[in-house]
């Protein structure tokens, strides 16, 4: 038995499900743990419905058997004194990608698993899965006709949370004006009438520092569920994307086959490894 424990957002939990399709494609005997979600382990909440996606959910005895996510008193005092279960594996992110994960038994993987090497041999199923049902409120509609009314190009900035102390220290000063501008500029001079599509949560910054007559700032508020963000942003031709796995997927789920996607040189400030990037986007300094 395998379980993929579920947390983290919209993006962070597209990469546990991948990962769960390649180990079912594996023929394991493999399991999501919603638990953190039900809990509030998590602060955020389960997101993939929209989806309308299947899978094998863990027993709550089975997820304790393998796994550190209790917060009961004597099993804060078995991990003192016994140290973790050897059944619970937990992402060792300065390493990057971990093949060895595809072939573990009897095991908990606890992580965010943010690199197509995982799934990319099964893409087609992956984007089959993911495959949104739609622009479903007005707003959105009325953005994806604008998307596809010329030669679009995704921008995802996140600040919001990315500003708070904790945040800043892991992906802080990679995304910065600097970096937007250059990516802005390439495509200028690449496409023929580029129109820029801002995705943010921090329209008022974005406002402040873009004002060029070919930028498109969508604000965050107008209805629209961020799966439909997300779903706008896989309609643009090109992609801008942030460090973050929610403009990772716009670009990734993109269906235009002559499609540029440019990202940072770095995913993580403290951190040398960037395995997220995948290995035919375009990397640009900030």
């Amino acid at each position: 038995m395998v379980i993929v424990g579920m947390s983290g957002g919209l993006g962070n939990q597209m990469f546990q499900f991948a990962l769960y399709e390649k180990l079912r494609h594996l023929g394991k005997d493999v399991y999501l743990d919603r638990s953190a979600f039900e809990t509030g382990w998590s602060p955020c909440d389960f997101a993939l419905d929209p989806f309308g996606i299947s899978y094998r959910t863990a027993e709550k005895k089975d997820v304790y058997r393998l796994s550190e996510r209790s917060f009961h008193p004597a099993d804060k005092l078995r991990r003192r004194l016994f140290g973790a279960r050897k059944s619970y594996y937990t992402e060792d992110i300065p390493k990057g990608y971990q093949p060895e994960i595809l072939s573990m038994e009897n095991v908990y993987l606890d992580g965010y698993w943010q690199c197509e090497k995982y799934f990319l041999d099964i893409r087609d199923e992956i984007v089959r899965d993911f495959s949104f049902p739609g622009a479903v409120s007005a707003s959105a509609k009325a953005w994806e006709k604008r998307i596809d009314s010329g030669l679009s190009v995704s921008v995802h900035i996140r600040r919001g949370d990315y500003l708070t102390p904790g945040n800043a220290r892991v992906y802080g000063g990679i995304c910065t004006l600097a970096y937007y501008r250059k990516a802005m500029e390439w495509c200028r001079r690449k496409f023929d009438a580029p129109v820029f599509y801002i995705f943010t949560n921090d329209g008022p910054w974005c406002e402040s520092n873009f004002s060029d007559a070919d930028i498109r700032i969508i604000p965050q508020q107008e209805g629209r569920g961020d799966y439909e963000d997300m779903y706008l942003m896989t309609r643009c031709a090109h992609h801008i994307v942030a460090n973050s796995s929610f403009s990772w997927w716009g670009a990734w789920l993109g269906q235009n086959p002559g499609k540029c996607v440019l990202a940072p040189e770095r995913w993580f400030a403290h951190l040398p490894v960037s395995d997220a990037i995948c290995d035919t986007w375009i990397r640009v300094a900030g």
